[in-house]
């Protein structure tokens, strides 16, 4: 079937239900950010495949809401579709609740699957809906999608303690702490990212994200595990039983909860929780909703993770170098297209021995493709590499020793006028955040303004955020903070970030230089506590594009410093033509 056709046979199903709208998250069980193939509903009913989006078909409209990272990409792929782009933050376009409000009747039906919609979602969407009438229980999806992928079932593995220095026993045990501050006699977690980290396991459930689809119940005495039990090697089961964790089956967390008792009190995250594990909840037992403790817990990271993730960028530099190398060469030939430079990347990286995977799909964007933020090379259609414009490529890699997500924009040849001044401007950007101390604490509002200054100061902006968190050998995205307009998460020590600027011209080019950093104490004073971000990642920044005469001295000399560091950390590992371009991507401007 092909879109409209899948359209068609969706309002067959809500036509026989008398359903008037039905919406397809981009969600699954856990409300996670990456989704397994077979968890992918919305690009299934869509063909619009953004990480980042929301579907509703009624009887007479098929519509699409999402971000303004995807405005291009989305109106390539819904065209010839009867989807209609909805774009998210632009004046005079509904929100989905607005116009679900305007164009269903006051008793209509509004459906959805309540295993894939978050309680706050839910919540949210009751409190705007009035007398409609939304019905929880319906997975038309699952009707209509033929040779659907299937789960993955791969083996779990244990991260060593040497790598994160923290044991499961002393991480549940701080996690208990905090829930008998909150007077919580158990906490529900559905986010697989937080549970790998809590029991120091990974697995392989979603492409780019070592994790495990799984539920964890944590009481003040007992740690219980749902998930595919096919997945547990004897090594971890015994190493997980031996740690006090008892192991489920994967539905059996409906089971567990609907036995708490009515005199107790569970604490959940509403945006991590699904609407049919909440249901599942026996009406008596009293429910507190807050972020997941062990998100705050995960987010700041041990001296060994800071350490470790040292190590994971110097590999990461490695690499990147050698790619650029061989970039700059195949560039001048023609033979190089997009999709074979991300492959190129990927093969230099999973030379080292710790590889394990890229942490998410490479981003290479030649000329006017960069314009797409998430832009991802396909087999038919990549663009042909020549030695001319600029190329942005945003990739990274999970290793054992940490997570790595960087940005480079190179230039490959002759630049225009405002190719450079563009390039200078987001380096400003990017470079404001790392000279910049600022008070313990401050959120990521603030540190938003900080980066985006230089490019208000001349008329520009980009619409994605600055920077997110970076997960351990988890996600590559991790909140709560994040450093973005309207983010009021405070940022403090051994919290990591990207820093991200961006500039994008449609049709032109686009530029985006990025670092992983953590937040470092820089000094106290009768003031109060100041930090400053302390780069995790060595790559040199091109300095070709640069033009010298709008960088002050201090933006100047943090810049030659830093890719003085990068040939000092970078050189002893590199050899022959690979050398000579790390020397001269090195050379003081």
């Amino acid at each position: 079937m092909n879109i409209n056709q899948r359209i068609d046979k969706l309002r067959e199903l809500m036509n026989e239900r008398n359903i008037d709208a039905y919406i397809i998250p981009t969600s699954d069980p856990h409300q996670s950010e990456y989704l397994a193939d077979y968890y992918k509903t919305r690009e299934f009913i869509t063909g619009f495949t953004g990480s980042a989006g929301t579907a509703l078909v009624t009887m007479n409209d098929a519509l699409l809401w999402t971000d303004s990272r995807y405005f291009l990409q989305a109106e390539k792929e819904l065209k010839n579709t009867e989807f209609s782009l909805m774009k998210i933050g632009v004046e005079g376009v509904d929100t989905l609740e607005d116009y679900l409000d305007k164009n269903v009747s006051e008793f209509g039906k509004i459906a959805f699957d309540g295993k894939t919609y978050s309680v706050k979602g839910y919540k949210n969407l009751s409190e705007n809906m009035g007398a409609r009438i939304l019905v929880s229980d319906v997975d038309y999806i699952s009707q209509i999608w033929d040779n659907r992928p299937e789960l993955g079932k791969d083996k779990a593995w244990i991260m060593k303690e040497e790598y994160v220095g923290e044991s499961l026993k002393e991480k549940l045990a701080r996690l208990r702490t905090t829930m008998k501050m909150k007077s919580c006699d158990y906490t529900f977690i559905g986010a697989p990212e937080d549970i790998c980290y809590l029991l120091n396991i990974r697995g392989n459930d979603v492409a780019y994200n070592p994790v495990l689809l799984s539920y964890m119940l944590i009481s003040n005495d007992s740690a219980s595990l749902c998930i595919d039990e096919d997945k547990l090697t004897a090594e971890v089961r015994e190493y997980l039983e031996s740690n006090d964790v008892k192991i489920y089956s994967y539905d059996s967390i409906y089971r567990l909860l609907k036995n708490i008792s009515g005199k107790n009190r569970i604490y959940l995250d509403p945006e991590r929780t699904n609407v049919a594990i909440y249901d599942s909840i026996n009406a008596n037992v009293k429910v507190s909703l807050g972020t997941n403790i062990s998100i705050l817990m995960k987010t700041i990271k041990t001296d060994t993770e800071i350490e470790n993730v040292k190590k994971a960028y110097i590999k990461d530099g490695i690499a990147l170098v050698k790619f650029f190398s061989w970039l700059e060469v195949g560039a001048k030939t023609g033979s190089l297209n997009e999709l074979l430079a991300s492959k190129k990347l990927h093969d230099l990286r999973s030379e080292d021995e710790s590889y394990i995977e890229d942490s998410f799909e490479t981003i290479a964007g030649y000329k006017e493709n960069a314009a797409i933020v998430h832009y991802a090379p396909q087999a038919t259609g990549s663009k042909t590499i020549r030695d001319e414009g600029m190329i942005l490529v945003d990739s990274g890699a999970h290793y054992n020793e940490g997570t790595t997500d960087i940005t480079r924009t190179v230039a490959l040849g002759k630049l225009t006028d405002e190719e450079k001044t563009d390039y200078t401007l987001v380096l400003k950007s990017f470079l404001s955040l790392f000279l910049a101390k600022f008070k313990d604490k401050t959120n990521g509002q603030r540190l938003d303004a900080f980066a985006k200054f230089p490019l208000w100061q001349a008329g520009k902006d980009f619409f994605h955020g600055t920077g997110h968190g970076v997960g351990f050998v988890l996600t590559v995205h991790e909140g709560p903070q994040r450093i973005a307009d309207r983010d009021n998460h405070q940022f403090v020590a051994n919290m990591t970030s990207s820093i991200e600027p961006g500039l994008y011209i449609a049709n032109s080019h686009g530029i985006r230089i990025e670092n992983e950093a953590y937040v470092k104490k820089a000094f106290e004073n009768e003031f109060g506590k100041f930090n400053q971000f302390e780069t995790l990642t060595y790559v040199p920044i091109d300095t070709r594009p640069v033009k010298t005469e709008m960088l002050n001295r201090d933006e100047l000399e943090w810049l030659n410093n830093y890719n003085k560091a990068c040939f000092e950390k970078l050189s002893p590992y590199l050899e022959g033509h690979d050398l000579e371009y790390l020397k001269e991507s090195c050379r003081e401007i």
